[in-house]
């Protein structure tokens, strides 16, 4: 398809063309005028006023004039029209030589005004214009009028005799000579508009066949605006695009500042639409129109040309005209500008439809990202393509699989609107933190994937992992809230580009799930052992859904003793599950699974009822002080909008004071805890239920953020409390948690105390409570009765292990840490 530019060339060259072609008439026909004057001056020579040999040589020199000017024509390219202006000059001044030599206006030869006409309305249409074909002939008529009007003395026709013709009549040259301006004028203007018309018509033809090629709007708008420039000589201009109202820039020719956001429509475009036709503007205002200003500076001579594709603005066309005098807009200039706005408003509206279709087949509508679609037919080209071409940069294509941990939680506490806003808000921090060339997706809900090319280590891959890893977690501002999530990543990659679109997405898929297995938060490189691992999770949760109808779960408690004292002040209610098949399954084996496919929620409100249950059984006898017994909450719980309801008609059915439960929730968990969550945690202490933080210290949770949460116990981490006495920042990190939690008035429990020392250096730092299997292994509940001796007593050391705790009693009932605990 040839350029607009090249269009008007090739036009060009074809008026060259014919003009050439009726220039050779042209030719011939004056030398048929100089035939018939010298033969009529030798057939009559007794008529001329001039010798017969000076009228022969001057019809020689004028033909050989006119041949000469014909070459000189063709030899001076564009400046030939020059020449064809001289020579009409000649064929003036040779036609009314040889009249006034004739006889003047009664000569015989007056018809060869009427050939000279012919001549030219032959060439007026050209370059060359009506008013320089003309003018260089009227000389013609000027040697008549000057003979009719009596201003020259009459030719004397023989010599001597001073016989005179017939004067015509002034009017009647006058009249002749208006006759013959007009028809030649008539003939020249409606060849010339048939040509322009026909120039018109075929620049529309092919700018259409252009557009029709074109699906980007924004080509489309560069092709319609070349092509306006170019063919009318205007010097600059913008192309606007319109969509619910707003305008925007898509293409601009010597603008000086191109906006590239929508905003409203200027004044002039505004109203270019209401009257559904050109305009035409002297200046802008700069106020009312501060779009078309910003891009057309100091533009005093404006058209504005409204684009309107079946009854609604698509954009328009605005042009600076140059030196041109803008006061109105001719008939043939509005009518082309009207048909070119026409074709280009339906060829972008199309191509904006077009754009929209594929966006919704290949773009995420929600975050502008590709999509699971566009993802997997990118894969599979880049798969596809040898190593070698450019669209697979190296021999190595990975794939990173991305899912958010606990979006769920976020999705319903602040809503689904939320929600979206934090996926729009990942998918621009991933967006940011890869390479360019990289492509982004989100696949559905909260997963996303990543294509990029590596070498066969994939450091880059796992590099970036690290950094998405690191960068997800940072928080977000949603709707005035801090909102925080973590990533689980996996990375797959075709080393030896055999594995198809679908299995590399799996794969990386199944190194994700692993990445969460392992403690959420982090990434996993895919491994093909992996795959029986997953099936095997999968299978486990699937059966999970039924642990409980079929009677798979039972609750064992771990005694949490006061360091104090030593004796026993509560329990901790953990689950176990009995498989048929595997045995007894740990909660660590299980728990992630039940939070992920949801069992979780029927699974802790067996727990609470079981333990509320066992608490309010137990006789009053077992301790000193009624037991307090903690239970395990999960995030996905605490969300549910039912839960402060659920766990006081819990209470209230097990008959249990509300001061002896403790709810006990990661700190993790917290971490993501929204004002929804905190006004819950708020809703159980105005229950009575005592809120405990577990795994204090091990995530990013802030001392200094205690006081915003209503907590009454932490629960320090065994990491803190296993290390030797000699480490002294894990010493110091226990005595700030101990310390700050006793300025807050919140108690401490010392988690996985594994020997006297560790107790005893807990105990002297201040901390309340220790747990761990020093004190007792998690033991059945009949394991935790009372027997005919007080159970007030403090814990000996020495008992067998799993031995019933209220059994064994120190007879000097001395404290942890002192000469018993030796």
């Amino acid at each position: 398809m040839t350029t607009v530019r090249a269009r008007l060339r090739s036009q060009e060259g074809t008026e060259f063309a014919a003009l050439s072609e009726r220039m050779l008439q042209l030719l011939l026909l004056r030398v048929s005028i100089a035939a018939m004057v010298v033969t009529w001056a030798a057939v009559r020579p007794e008529l001329l006023g001039i010798p017969l040999l000076t009228m022969i040589a001057g019809s020689v020199a004028y033909v050989a004039a006119s041949a000469g000017g014909e070459w000189l024509r063709r030899a001076s390219g564009r400046r030939g029209f020059v020449v064809l202006s001289l020579m009409l000059l000649t064929d003036g001044v040779y036609l009314a030589w040889a009249m006034y030599a004739t006889g003047g206006a009664q000569s015989s030869l007056r018809f060869l005004v009427f050939l000279h006409l012919v001549g030219v309305s032959l060439l007026a249409s050209y370059r060359t214009g009506l008013k320089v074909a003309l003018w260089h002939s009227l000389l013609l008529f000027v040697v008549l009028y000057a003979q009719a009007a009596q201003l020259v003395p009459p030719v004397d026709v023989i010599p001597g005799q001073g016989i005179e013709f017939e004067r015509m009549p002034v009017l009647n040259v006058t009249s002749f000579w208006l006759f013959a301006l007009a028809t030649s004028a008539f003939s020249a203007l409606n060849e010339r508009e048939l040509r322009l018309r026909r120039s018109d018509l075929e620049a529309l033809v092919e700018l259409g066949a252009q557009l029709d090629d074109v699906a980007d709007p924004v080509r489309q708008a560069r092709i319609v605006l070349d092509g306006v420039i170019e063919r009318f000589g205007f010097s600059r201009g913008v192309v606007l695009g319109a969509s619910d109202g707003r305008a925007i820039v898509l293409a601009a020719n010597g603008a000086a500042v191109v906006p590239t956001l929508a905003s409203d429509p200027d004044a002039v475009v505004r109203l270019a639409w209401q009257r559904r036709e050109p305009l035409a503007f002297g200046r802008l205002d700069p106020e009312s129109n501060p779009m078309l200003s910003g891009a057309l500076p100091d533009a005093r001579k404006v058209l504005v040309s409204p684009m309107i594709a079946d009854g609604e603005p698509v954009g328009a066309i605005v042009v600076e005209t140059g030196g041109r005098v803008v006061s109105g807009i001719s008939r043939r200039l509005a009518s082309i500008l009207g048909q070119l706005g026409a074709i280009a408003a339906l060829n972008l509206r199309n191509a904006v439809l077009l754009r929209s279709v594929q966006d919704l087949a290949e773009r995420d509508s929600l975050t502008g990202a590709a999509n699971r679609r566009m993802f997997q037919m990118s894969l599979e080209r880049v798969l596809a393509a040898p190593s070698t071409t450019v669209e697979r940069r190296s021999d190595v294509s990975a794939v990173l699989f991305i899912d958010l941990d606990d979006f769920k939680i976020v999705n319903d506490t602040l809503g689904h609107a939320a929600g979206d806003a934090l996926l729009v808000a990942v998918i621009e921090r991933i967006s940011g933190s890869v390479r360019e060339g990289d492509l982004v997706a989100r696949l559905g809900g909260d997963e996303f994937a990543i294509l990029t090319d590596d070498r066969p280590d994939l450091k880059r891959a796992t590099a970036m992992a690290e950094r998405l890893v690191r960068e997800l977690r940072e928080p977000y501002v949603i709707d005035g809230h801090h909102v925080s999530v973590t990533a689980s990543i996996g990375i797959a990659s075709a080393i030896d580009g055999s594995e198809s679109a679908a299995d590399l997405v799996r794969n990386a898929d199944v190194a994700m799930y692993m990445a969460k297995a392992n403690g959420k938060a982090g990434f996993a490189m895919f491994d093909p052992g992996m795959h029986a691992a997953i099936r095997e999770r999968h299978e486990l949760g699937a059966q999970l859904q039924t642990a409980v109808e079929l009677g798979q779960l039972r609750v064992v408690y771990q005694p949490i003793v006061s360091l104090a004292t030593g004796t026993m002040a509560g329990v901790e209610a953990l689950i176990r599950w009995d498989h048929p098949d595997r045995g007894v399954v740990a909660p660590g084996d299980f728990i992630e699974i039940a939070e992920e496919n949801g069992a979780i929620l029927p699974i802790g409100r067996w727990v609470l009822r079981e333990a509320c249950r066992q608490a309010s059984a137990w006789s009053p006898d077992i301790s000193a002080e009624p037991l307090f017994i903690c239970v395990n909450i999960s995030a996905r719980e605490i969300q549910q909008v039912d839960f402060v309801e659920s766990v006081a008609s819990t209470l209230a059915s097990a008959q249990l004071d509300p001061q002896r439960l403790r709810l006990e929730i990661t700190e993790t968990a917290l971490l993501k805890a929204t004002p929804t969550t905190i006004d819950t945690l708020e809703s159980l202490r105005r229950l009575g239920v005592h809120v405990a933080i577990d795994d204090f210290g091990t995530g990013y949770f802030s001392l200094s953020h205690l006081r915003q949460f209503p907590v009454d116990t932490l629960k320090i981490a065994g990491e803190f409390v296993q290390t030797p006495g000699h480490d002294a920042k894990s010493a110091a990190l226990a005595g700030a948690i101990v310390a700050m939690s006793d300025s807050l008035r919140i108690e401490t429990v010392a988690e996985g105390i594994e020997d006297a020392e560790q107790a005893a250096r807990m105990r002297d730092l201040g901390c309340t409570f220790g747990q761990g299997y020093y004190f007792a292994r998690p033991m059945a509940p009949e394991s935790i009765a009372p027997d005919a001796e007080s159970s007030a007593a403090p814990i000996r050391l020495d008992r067998p292990a799993g031995t019933a705790i209220a059994r064994y009693r120190s007879p000097l009932a001395s404290p942890v840490g002192e000469s018993s605990l030796a």
